[in-house]
């Protein structure tokens, strides 16, 4: 009886760590990976796209929850051309970069600027829209009147780990950090913060559909270029991905989309 339960005991222990073992190798191999990334999303038919989704007019859910905006029209026009569909992955842009890493989607294309900082962990495409960073307050504040000299010491609502996080701290601002812009512009209405500083279009969009009393305060404080991001290592995929830019640049269908957005061709 006693050998028969210590069999028992063995075989219990033996299946329990060769389930272990399974999953931990599931673990550390799921998703696409390796330099053949543009090979296994053909074959598979489906490209994993992270996306923040709470940044409008470039990538928001609408108030029937459907992920919309520029760069959503942007994402399926490249996947179509490549004969893939587009799954899009929304995650909190704190998070987005380390998403990508760790392959929780392939690709990422949420509007991320093009910088030193980035490129020492990720890849980017060719740039695919230029942008800049505004600085916003409500009509009736007057304590900001050049943002590059006075938004020192002022509490300044960004979006966290944004390059527009970066410049209120160079600008010497009390800086004080959000999930999304939607966020800052709420907390600026509640005269929470003294003002905001995004992209230049978003900071409109939300002022014009939001109705906010708000205003723009001097000129952009820098300009940047927005890539679509990769891991490093997958120049097929990239090469891929920028011949299909540059072609819908050539034929139209980029400024088609642009204009639907914005009105004007921003690339």
């Amino acid at each position: 009886m006693k050998k028969t339960i210590l069999l028992l005991m063995t075989l219990c222990l033996m299946f329990v760590m060769s389930a272990c073992g399974s999953s931990e190798k599931s673990s550390t191999t799921g998703g696409k990976a390796g330099k053949d990334l543009l090979a296994q999303i053909k074959k598979e038919g489906t490209i994993d796209i992270g996306i923040e989704g709470a940044y409008p007019p470039f990538n928001y859910f609408d108030d029937k929850n459907e992920l919309v905006g520029f760069d959503v029209d942007v994402a399926k026009e490249i996947t179509k051309r490549m004969g893939v569909k587009a799954n899009f992955v929304a995650t909190p842009w704190d998070t987005i970069i380390g998403g990508l890493l760790t392959k929780k989607y392939d690709i990422i294309i949420s509007s991320m600027a093009i910088t030193d900082e980035r490129k020492e962990k990720v890849d980017f495409t060719d740039p695919y829209y230029h942008t800049g960073a505004q600085l916003f307050v409500r009509e009736d504040y007057t304590e900001i009147k050049d943002p590059k000299t006075d938004a020192k010491g002022k509490n300044i609502g960004v979006c966290i780990g944004t390059t527009f996080e970066e410049k209120a701290n160079e600008l010497g601002a009390m800086v004080t950090t959000y999930k999304s812009d939607l966020l800052t512009f709420q907390d600026l209405s509640a005269k929470r913060i003294d003002a905001v500083i995004t992209d230049k279009a978003v900071g409109s969009r939300v002022i014009k559909e939001q109705n906010y009393p708000f205003k723009s305060v001097g000129d952009m404080l820098f300009t940047e270029e927005a890539g679509i991001t990769l891991n490093k290592n997958q120049e097929e995929l990239k090469a891929e991905i920028n011949k299909h830019l540059k072609a819908m640049m050539e034929d139209g269908t980029y400024a088609e989309i642009s204009k639907k957005w914005f009105g004007e061709d921003i690339r």
